[in-house]
C-alpha cells in the first residue's frame, strides 16, 4: 500500500501551533472521552452508533466542498498571487512555507481525513463483527474524535481562507 498521505498529515502536525492543537486535537479528545463516558454510565452503547450513522453524509458532504475548495484553490491566480510569495512563520521540517503552501497543506489534511472516515465507516459496514460492547465503544469513540477533529480544523481552515481572501 502506498503510503504518500502519511507525508500530508507529519506536514500538517509539524505546523500546528500549540493553541490549535489544543483547539483540534483536544477538545475533539474531550468531547469523545465524554461521549464514551456517558455511553458506559447509561449503558447505552447505542448513542454512538446513531451519532456515526447520522455524520457520515455530512462528512461524505464536507469531502466534496473540501475537494472543491482545493480545486478552486489551485487554480485561482489571484489567490495564488496574493499568497505564493508570503512568507509566514511556519515551518514544514525547519523549512519557511508560503501562504499559498500552507493552505494547499491545510486542505489536503482535511481530504485525508475525511477520507480515511469514510473508508473506516465503509470498512465497518461491510464486514460486521460481534465484538464486545466497551471495545465497539472505544473505536465508535476514536471515530467520534475524528469527526470532531475534521470539523473543527474545517473551522479553522475556512477562517484562515477569509482572512487571506480579505486582506489587501
Amino acid at each position: 500500500m502506498w503510503c504518500e498521505y502519511l507525508y500530508v498529515i507529519l506536514a500538517y502536525v509539524d505546523m500546528l501551533k500549540k493553541g490549535e492543537k489544543r483547539f483540534e486535537i483536544y477538545i475533539p479528545a474531550i468531547i469523545a472521552i465524554t461521549s464514551f463516558i456517558y455511553s458506559l454510565i447509561s449503558c447505552n452503547y447505542i448513542v454512538q452508533f446513531d451519532f456515526i450513522k447520522e455524520i457520515i453524509p455530512f462528512i461524505e458532504t464536507l469531502l466534496g466542498f473540501t475537494l472543491a475548495a482545493l480545486t478552486l484553490l489551485l487554480s485561482n491566480n489571484r489567490i495564488e498571487e496574493k499568497t505564493r510569495n508570503y512568507p509566514m512563520e511556519r515551518e514544514i521540517r525547519g523549512k519557511t512555507i508560503t501562504m499559498f503552501q500552507f493552505l494547499v497543506v491545510l486542505y489536503s489534511y482535511l481530504i485525508i481525513c475525511e477520507t480515511i472516515l469514510c473508508i473506516l465507516y465503509y470498512i465497518a459496514t461491510l464486514f460486521p463483527t460481534s465484538v464486545n460492547a466497551i471495545i465497539a465503544d472505544i473505536g465508535n469513540s476514536f471515530f467520534i474524535w475524528g469527526v470532531f477533529h475534521v470539523l473543527f480544523s474545517t473551522l479553522r481552515t475556512a477562517s484562515n481562507m477569509y482572512h487571506i481572501t480579505i486582506r489587501k
